[in-house]
């Protein structure tokens, strides 16, 4: 009897001894090298950012060639600050000429100051305005109406310890601001006592923008073309290249203004970059830009 029960225990014993050598280990996630991750992720992201298609931009008839004789076009790329990643180094690889208008209060405000900064892009203060749309929301803080100069210049003072290398500022949304004379004249006020000049986005028609910097003596400029308004598609790009032709023999340059929201906005531009290339347009700076403008009469 006490053999039999110790031959089914010598059994039973070499039955489990079988069957955990059968059973193989899970390759635990320390064995996955991050470099290896990386390489992988580079591969993906490699993939996304391949060259535009610019065959339906190139093979347009433009009614205008190189031979017409173009203003410069300055480009400010608007709203950045929420992300940062690979789609922010690639808007930072852009031609430095380009400039990026940056909001304030985001989690990368600082962030892409900084890189703006290492790559050469003049950067603009993008400043959160009440909309007359009061729906609207242009961020945490803003300016807005009724504000008195205490006020605007304490918050504008706030957005400029953000951005100190900051050059200008824009407006962000702001038709209710930029439309009330008052506001603007304080506005200006405030950015001159920082160093800072003022590009209207034109948000809206009748902006006083123009009429505060007449009573100051101060520069402006405002935004001429929306790059990626109705959409970023090829029939849009081509619609703004065609739209060119009407600045023939200007003096100023043109302002146009995109986003820095999705890859398809960096793509749309940088087809339209290619082409205005292509045709013998030269990009400048803001910084250049009131460089060459005069104070308004």
């Amino acid at each position: 009897m006490e053999k039999t029960v110790l031959s089914l225990l010598l059994l039973l014993n070499l039955l489990l001894c079988g069957c955990g050598k059968k059973t193989e280990p899970a390759i635990p996630e320390a064995k996955v090298e991050p470099e290896q991750m990386e390489k992988t992720e580079e591969k993906k992201e490699s993939k996304a950012i391949s060259a535009p298609n610019m065959a339906a931009i190139e093979s347009y008839q433009y009614t205008w060639s190189e031979n017409d004789v173009m203003p410069p076009i300055v480009i400010i790329i608007d709203d950045f600050g929420q992300n940062a990643g690979q789609l922010l180094d690639d808007f930072s690889a852009l031609p430095a000429k380009i400039s990026f208008a940056i909001l304030p209060d985001l989690p990368y405000t600082q962030t892409v100051a900084r890189l703006a900064e290492k790559t050469q892009h003049n950067v603009l203060i993008h400043i959160p305005m009440q909309a007359i749309d009061h729906n609207a929301n242009p961020g945490k803080r803003f300016l807005k109406t009724g504000m008195d100069k205490y006020e605007i210049s304490s918050l504008l003072q706030d957005f400029y310890a953000q951005i100190p290398n900051a050059v200008a500022a824009n407006n962000h949304m702001g038709s209710e601001v930029t439309s009330d004379l008052p506001a603007m004249n304080i506005v200006l006020e405030e950015l001159d006592e920082l160093g800072l000049y003022f590009l209207d986005s034109a948000t809206i028609n009748k902006s006083a923008a123009f009429t505060a910097a007449k009573n100051l003596g101060l520069k402006i400029a405002k935004r001429d073309i929306f790059l990626d308004v109705p959409d970023n598609s090829d029939a849009t790009i081509i619609s703004k290249i065609e739209g060119l032709a009407k600045y023939k023999g200007r003096k100023e340059p043109v302002v146009i203004i995109t986003h820095c929201h999705n890859r398809e906005k960096l793509n749309a531009l940088q087809k339209f970059l290619t082409q205005i290339d292509n045709m013998g347009i030269e990009l400048m700076s803001v910084e250049e830009l009131f460089r060459q403008l005069g104070s308004p009469a």
